[in-house]
């Protein structure tokens, strides 16, 4: 049974890990900075990647850095009921179900459908179909949202669909 030291030092390796690839990948898919310019696009993403691996960095040290108990009893185990252990996976697999169901839709429907469907899939699954206006109200949210600060104020493009090309 693995303790929460031996997880969060797990954890944080992973996250060092998936940061270096992150790192690697924008550094060979995204040009540098134009001209005179400081930032280019490769900026924010990498960022983001060092941010990553700096936060699992420190998360290794905490863990690592932790007072080891005397002795390890059940108190200190974590340990976790079949019920628990189901309920993660299931939260896992969805997430990963609804990111790849997000990126099929992105491309075929376009930014604001596949955002408001996987939203409101998202919220449907946590909430369950008990407040139909609080799920509408979430997926319009935040499509429209994220559509409105990205694509009109800071100017990201955002995907057109194959199928339906809605835009203003």
């Amino acid at each position: 049974m693995m303790t929460a030291r031996g997880r969060d030092r797990l954890t944080g390796l992973a996250l060092v890990v998936v940061a270096g690839l992150w790192c690697l990948g924008v550094v060979e898919t995204i040009p540098d900075a134009y001209g005179d310019a400081r930032l280019g696009p490769r900026g924010f993403p990498l960022a983001l990647g060092v941010l990553m691996g700096a936060l699992g960095a420190a998360l290794v040290a905490v863990a690592g850095a932790s007072e080891a108990p005397k002795e390890a009893g059940p108190a200190e185990a974590v340990g976790e009921s079949g019920a628990e252990r189901k309920a993660h996976a299931f939260a896992a697999a969805a997430t990963v179900l609804l990111l790849a169901a997000y990126a099929a839709l992105l491309e075929h429907a376009g930014f604001l459908i596949a955002t408001a469907a996987t939203t409101a899939a998202a919220v449907l699954i946590v909430n369950g179909p008990r407040r139909p206006f609080l799920v509408a109200g979430m997926a319009l949210g935040m499509a429209l949202g994220i559509y409105l600060a990205l694509g009109k104020l800071l100017g990201v493009y955002l995907p057109y669909g194959r199928w339906i090309n809605v835009a203003f």
